[in-house]
């Protein structure tokens, strides 16, 4: 999947296809299937987070390899999976949730100003940085972290988003930022430019804020660019297996083939809610996904820990269900209609196609109901603001009522766009561009079925799913009238990291662009601007929930999937799955039977 982790990244995997539960709704209005539900496998809010047996070696078997293991870079799931066991941020989600973040790092939950411009963070005592460097961790190697992440050697997705709203930030070469400072060794204070303090401190909860020592780090980072993760100490209960220099690549850390965390001798549990079990973890990377599942359901201490197979998921299902964990709130998908050019700049032939489309066949495609919930607003299940922009059923406009699409309603919306006969008569071929790997082949199919019911002429193109983002989908000048299965999953659970950067016109860029239909509506985007800088709750929420529905009202896309991932055990595996991070296996949670 890559990533998004979220706010800047984009294109979400498939999921599963099974046959078994492709079992849409059968009513002609939207049935409230329950997004939470896991169908009888594991979920992560329900998994106890307690009585875990102590000891052990954990066995990993992924087929595809980590993208960056250093936390000033980490952006993908299953990277995520090995930083959050190997570092501590200032705050951290418990595996059961993903709006309530705890203290890590930080000794108490953040102090905000009455302004909302100043942040303050007092660090907890006796936490210790693993062998070479062991000395005990001081606001200095918070603030250089957060620090090296403008370091064009490092450049941190997450200074562009979250971080620029530090006084100062970014600097541009990763040195002393003028809005952090550290008044003593335990004490990290921000100073922001704007008041928008309550975004600032849910990215407290990104591995950029995990502590880094600069005396042993600042050499890597001189490296263009930076090969810190190669050589990273630790702040978490495991680290990577390193030589005496701190060196992990080709021991701890093989690329392509194999990683081994060992326990941090210098963790203290006194100072950590994770329990850390396991003794060890150890990581095979490489061959066949399908393959890969078929050793994990009929193996014992090993887990496959990212997106299995289409033919896995469908055999847990049905003969392993005890191994299978589906988590819900795993982000979505969504169809990209081009706001900005072509014959979809019309909002009536935008709600014309929207009501057109049949989601419960875009869903079925992905598995149905076991791994999908049809999708009828932006703001995903888990994430605030989520109940108040409908929940389940969403805003009610009658071209988001009919799940499986309704002709006459779409028939309607083409009139109002200005063709009397109810069919589009313009002329303009339409281009699809879509991923050749399924499912999201067959989002691209259903899609281009449904434009040519409507009257349109298409031109469908497939490749692979990196050549369809970074040659078209995200390129704006290209001019793409649509993108039939653009992914997004949040960093964490505020609404805006969902909604600002895919639908805010001013973060349209030329190339690497994630707002796919070049939304740009004016008053829209002052809304955000206005949303951005409530702190207080629940008027947050209100707000963008109500952003979240002028962005159904205008059809500026189809959403059509809430996602819930599936992730598969081996017998002797009590897994603990993160319900923020999609469902990965938490390996500080996780233990043996």
């Amino acid at each position: 999947m890559r990533s998004i982790r979220a706010v800047v990244v984009a294109a979400i995997a498939a999921v599963p296809v099974l046959v078994l539960t492709a079992c849409g709704s059968s009513s002609t209005k939207l049935a409230s299937n329950d997004p939470f539900s896991s169908g009888g496998a594991q979920n992560p809010k329900d998994q106890p987070l307690t009585g875990g047996k102590r000891g052990g070696v954990l066995e990993v078997l992924n087929e595809t390899e980590f993208e960056h293991i250093d936390p000033g870079l980490a952006y993908y799931n299953i990277d995520y999976a090995v930083v959050f066991a190997t570092q501590r941020p200032l705050m951290v989600n418990k595996p059961n949730t993903y709006t309530e973040a705890v203290p890590d790092m930080a000794a108490s939950n953040p102090e905000v100003s009455s302004d909302n411009k100043t942040v303050t963070v007092h660090l907890k005592t006796g936490i210790h940085f693993s062998p070479p460097v062991n000395r005990e961790v001081i606001s200095e190697d918070v603030s250089y972290a957060i620090e090296r992440g403008a370091n064009e050697n490092v450049a941190n997705p997450y200074i562009p988003t979250y971080f620029k709203v530090i006084e100062g930030m970014p600097s541009a070469k990763g040195g002393p930022v003028k809005g952090i400072v550290t008044p003593d060794k335990h004490t990290i204070v921000f100073h922001l430019s704007e008041p928008k303090a309550k975004l600032l401190v849910d990215a407290f909860v990104m591995p950029i804020t995990a502590a880094v020592p600069k005396e042993y780090a600042e050499k890597f980072d001189k490296h263009k660019p930076s090969d810190y993760g190669n050589f990273q100490v630790a702040t978490g209960p495991y680290m990577f297996k390193n030589d005496k220099s701190g060196k992990v690549l080709g021991i701890g850390y093989v690329p392509g083939k194999s990683m081994t965390l060992v326990r941090n001798p210098n963790w203290n549990a006194a100072t950590d809610v994770r329990p850390a079990y396991l003794d060890e973890i150890r990581q095979k990377t490489g061959g066949s996904s399908p393959v890969i599942g078929r050793q994990v359901l009929s193996g014992t201490n090993v887990v496959q820990n990212e997106l299995p197979a289409q033919s896995t998921v469908k055999l847990a299902y049905e003969k392993y269900r005890s191994q299978l964990e589906v988590s819900p709130g795993a982000g979505s998908h969504y169809i990209s209609l081009n706001n900005a050019h072509g014959p979809f700049t019309n909002v009536n032939l935008r709600r014309a196609v929207y009501a057109a489309t049949d989601r419960v066949a875009l869903n079925r495609a992905r598995g149905g109901t076991l791994v999908t919930t049809v999708q009828t607003h932006f703001i995903y299940p888990g994430i605030r603001g989520f109940e108040e922009s409908g929940g389940v059923k969403g805003p009610r406009f009658d071209f988001n009522e009919y799940p499986q699409g309704n002709p006459k309603v779409a028939e309607k919306y083409i009139k109002l766009a200005g063709y009397p006969s109810g069919k589009y008569t313009g002329g303009k071929t339409i281009t699809v561009v879509g991923a050749s790997n399924p499912p999201a082949k067959e989002d691209a199919e259903i899609f281009d079925q449904t434009l040519k019911s409507l009257g349109f002429t298409t031109k469908l193109t497939l490749v692979d799913s990196a050549t369809a983002y970074a040659k078209y989908c995200n390129v704006p000048k290209e001019e793409i009238d649509v993108c039939p299965s653009v992914g997004w999953i949040a960093d964490f659970a505020d609404p805006q990291t969902v909604l600002n950067i895919t639908f805010n016109g001013k973060s349209i860029v030329s190339t690497g662009n994630v707002n796919w239909g070049q939304t740009n509506i004016p008053r829209i985007n002052a809304a955000m601007t206005a949303a951005e800088s409530i702190n207080a709750e629940p008027a947050r929420r209100k707000a963008w929930a109500k952003i979240d529905e002028e962005l159904v009202e205008n059809a500026v896309a189809i959403p059509f999937d809430w996602d819930k991932q599936a992730n598969i055990e081996g017998t002797t595996v009590k897994g603990v799955g993160d319900l923020w991070d999609t469902g990965e296996w938490d390996y500080s949670w996780t233990s043996l039977k």
